[in-house]
């Protein structure tokens, strides 16, 4: 009886509440009025009869019972999503909209190409790609105007569901005047000071380059700030400025004398990349034929140590 009088929208209330942790910031993720979100959760807790959130100042904390209500709620409208979805793909084959989130390290070499199988191979299915950074792309995840998004690893994040993508090695990217041989390990610590562009301050690997420089001692002159990929690769390739990329970005520069690849050594540095996906939601055929192509290629193009 309970299942009956507890409707989809005060379940996905009480979701936006959860995760965002006010009734503010659930009614405009909801685009709903904050009575309105008030009034659904306090009918779910009478329904049940016990109370889902502690209410103060601040916001809002989940009691212990509204943890296990969460999850189940979460877990029964992705049911209802998926049964929907297959309902709506009965006799069709694969068809309909994708809407994926990437980093600039996997549009440059990865995209195209799994694009062009799927336009020839499944001409039905629509795909929108948004090519932004991680915190952009994880806050489109949340909000579910993305069915996944592939991102640097980060935890944590309510709302999100995380799984392992792929590792990558870290490269150092100059211009071929700079004088290194294409494809050749180098250790920073042996060079003189260098030039560097580097992401801004907001993106995270700043703090990681950053911490790699100040442990192994690696002497830097000047850093510039750029949060714009294509625009840090033309300018390494035409100065004495050089960056750190992972190789996913680089690999069409390893056949072209453009820019020159070098992996880094003494010692090596990784990134490791996850696809994060709404809790709430599971991946239409779609979307899951679109995320394995890519994931097979993205796979193939890393870096492969020995």
């Amino acid at each position: 009886m309970v299942a009956d009088m507890i409707s989809l929208r005060q379940l996905n209330s009480l979701i936006a509440v959860y995760e965002e942790g006010s009734f503010t910031a659930a009614s405009e993720r909801e685009n709903a009025t904050q009575s309105g979100i008030s009034q659904h959760i306090s009918a779910i807790e009478k329904e049940l009869g016990i109370p889902l959130f502690t209410r103060h100042s601040n916001g809002v904390t989940p009691t212990t019972l509204c943890h296990s209500y969460y999850q189940k709620s979460i877990e029964a409208i992705r049911t209802l999503r998926m049964a929907e979805q297959e309902a709506m793909n009965a006799g069709k084959g694969l068809a309909g909209r994708v809407n994926a989130g990437l980093m600039p390290s996997f549009t440059r070499a990865a995209l195209a190409p799994v694009l062009n199988e799927i336009s020839i191979t499944h001409p039905h299915i629509e795909i929108s790609v948004i090519e932004s950074y991680s915190g952009s792309l994880t806050d489109m995840v949340r909000s579910e105007e993305l069915d996944f998004a592939l991102v640097p690893v980060v935890t944590g994040t309510p709302g999100i569901r995380y799984s392992h993508l792929v590792r990558d090695r870290e490269v150092l990217v100059s211009s071929p005047s700079f004088g290194f041989e294409q494809g050749k390990e180098v250790s920073l610590k042996n060079l003189s000071p260098l030039n560097i562009v580097l992401p801004t301050k907001a993106n995270i690997r700043r703090l990681k380059l950053e911490d790699y420089f100040t442990a192994h001692s690696i002497n830097i002159s000047k850093i510039m700030e750029m949060d714009s990929m294509m625009g840090t690769l033309e300018l390494v390739g035409a100065t004495q400025w050089v960056t750190i990329l992972p190789y996913l970005i680089c690999v069409p520069d390893m056949t072209s004398n453009a820019r020159h690849i070098n992996p880094i050594v003494e010692p090596n540095i990784y990134s490791d990349f996850v696809i994060i996906e709404p809790v709430g939601r599971s991946l239409s055929p779609q979307a899951t034929y679109f995320l394995k192509l890519l994931q097979e290629k993205i796979t193939s193009l890393a870096w492969q140590d020995g």
